[in-house]
């Protein structure tokens, strides 16, 4: 019902005939004179000369149906009957529903007041659609039969959905694809392979396209190799905006592995004087390259020399594909000399579409000039599908280029979170600590402290505390800071402490088990005076044996 919906406002547009002929005489001539059937009984014998009145005629019975109205009362009157002679032959339409306006009392009922009552609706849904199908009918049997100016003309009219019949033409490709599934026709796989190439009446699919181009190598059409050369293109372009993993260029350079350096110098010299086949086989194999600017050069330089419908293709998506503003730039592009600003405009425009994978291979080759750029690259691996293990390994990757070229503390922190490998992880929270992380230097000396990680060593830890607390001036973080810091204005105290005395270990003790980040080395200091006989460190040990932030402070 939608199809016969959109007859009402689709059909009766397209008014002026392709074959400049009455189509209305030439429909009832063929139809007197029994050409169409001689035409299809010649086909039978393998005659195809005539394959072109075949769509001629076809034309006509679709321009018949578009110019139809209800003032033309004799004509209506004799195409009515003519249609409701078509039964079980229709391959569209074959959900009309016949005799569901009652023909022979419509047809009495407008005999008799010579058309004045006849709706158009009539005209639209029941007489119009066995017209139009009837001329894709004789259409497809021209191109199953090898004429290939009919392809031509069904891609053109399919092309524009100003067409009034778009989309019987976009039923018809949908018909012979799955036709063709059961019975390959080489004409009908180069149609179905341009189909899929445009996506305008099946699916987008280049693999597809491809696919079908091949089933169509022995028709003889000279546009083949231009179409193949542009699928393969559309291909990889297609493989970059979609792709959910690692691009791994490998995988279609092995596609090259088995060419001989001679015949490739050999297809270049042929390039050189304008061979066409050169130049597009050389499109293909730097696509397998992944150098996207010498397989469009090729390409375009084959356009250049001979015209075809691929090459239209092509200059349609230079103006009107959604992807339009991606060609000029992979055209500049060359991965054997990057330009970092080309590579990062084509990164850009393919992570502002979400295709993190494809944006990171563009944004490495830039990042060399612009090493802030591996920071970027590590942040677009947050966005992906990787597994945890390798996003993780991937960030850590790009932080240590980063590293490399600016000694950045808090990028040498994230090394240390993100390491799975223990001594990865111990070098780089040194390293940050070393070059002024304050969080760094704070966790390395807990590392100290506690034993984790590294040897339990207070006095390193101490270091590590004091670097924490006053390498920059600041306000104290911590009542931590403010103990040290006592410690640090007492230089008799720090005397006393280093010649081992026991009341100084012991109120250095005491000091420290009142916080949470120095009770370990608190401890020790009060356990050392305890072994020299200090009866107030023993004391202290008791009342200190839990570390405990509520009684601490």
């Amino acid at each position: 019902m939608l199809k016969k919906l959109f007859l009402f406002t689709l059909l009766g547009s397209l008014s002026t005939s392709v074959f400049s002929l009455d189509h209305y005489k030439m429909v009832f001539d063929n139809i007197k004179e029994k050409k169409e059937e001689k035409v299809l009984k010649e086909l039978e014998e393998g005659n195809a000369t005539n394959l072109t009145y075949l769509t001629q005629l076809g034309m006509s019975y679709i321009e018949l149906a578009n110019t139809l109205h209800n003032k033309s009362c004799n004509k209506i009157h004799n195409i009515h009957d003519l249609v409701s002679t078509w039964k079980n032959q229709f391959i569209l339409t074959n959900d009309i529903y016949y005799g569901v306006y009652g023909e022979e009392d419509d047809r009495n009922n407008y005999l008799s007041y010579r058309c004045k009552n006849l709706e158009i609706d009539i005209i639209n849904v029941f007489i119009k659609p066995k017209l139009i199908d009837k001329g894709l009918s004789l259409i497809r049997i021209a191109i199953m039969n090898g004429d290939l100016n009919t392809i031509k003309l069904v891609m053109t009219l399919e092309d524009s959905r100003k067409n009034p019949n778009y989309y019987y033409f976009h039923d018809l490709i949908e018909y012979m694809e799955k036709e063709n599934n059961q019975k390959v026709n080489g004409y009908v796989s180069f149609l179905i392979g341009q189909a899929h190439l445009t996506g305008k009446s099946i699916d987008r699919a280049y693999g597809r396209a491809l696919w079908k181009f091949s089933e169509a190598r022995d028709i003889g059409e000279p546009s083949l190799p231009y179409f193949i050369a542009l699928a393969k293109i559309e291909d990889r372009i297609n493989t970059l905006l979609n792709y959910e993993y690692l691009f791994d260029e490998e995988i279609y350079k092995k596609r090259n592995t088995e060419v001989d350096k001679s015949i490739l110098d050999g297809m270049q010299d042929n390039a050189f004087r304008g061979d066409i086949p050169s130049l597009l086989y050389l499109s293909g194999y730097y696509l397998n390259e992944v150098k996207m600017n010498k397989a469009l050069m090729y390409f375009k330089k084959a356009c250049a020399l001979s015209s075809s419908p691929a090459c239209e293709m092509y200059k349609n998506n230079l103006k009107y594909s959604y992807h339009k503003e991606l060609y000029p730039l992979l055209e500049k592009f060359d991965k054997d000399k990057p330009d970092p600003k080309t590579a990062t405009k084509i990164a850009e425009w393919f992570e502002k579409r979400h295709k993190y994978f494809t944006a990171i291979y563009f944004y490495t080759y830039a990042a060399d000039n612009d090493p802030k750029l591996f920071l970027h690259i590590a942040d677009l691996y947050y966005k992906t599908r990787l597994t945890d293990d390798e996003q993780d390994q991937k960030i850590v990757e790009n932080y240590t280029k980063y590293v490399n070229y600016v000694k950045d503390p808090e990028i040498m922190r994230k090394l240390h979170y993100k390491n799975r490998d223990k001594d990865k992880k111990i070098y780089w929270i040194k390293e940050s600590a070393k070059y002024g992380s304050l969080f760094s230097q704070e966790e390395l000396a807990r590392m100290y402290m506690v034993g984790y990680l590294l040897p339990q060593d207070f006095h390193k830890a101490i270091y590590w505390y004091n670097r924490y607390c006053f390498d920059i001036e600041r306000e104290y973080l911590s009542s931590t800071c403010s103990t040290l810091d006592e410690l640090r204005k007492n230089p008799q105290l720090q005397r006393d402490l280093e010649n081992n005395d026991m009341n100084a270990q012991s109120r250095v003790g005491w000091m420290f088990t009142r916080h949470l980040d120095l009770w370990e080395a608190g401890r020790d200091y009060l356990q050392k005076a305890a072994d020299q006989g200090l009866f107030e460190a023993e004391i202290g040990l008791q009342l200190t044996s839990d570390k405990n932030p509520f009684t601490m402070y």
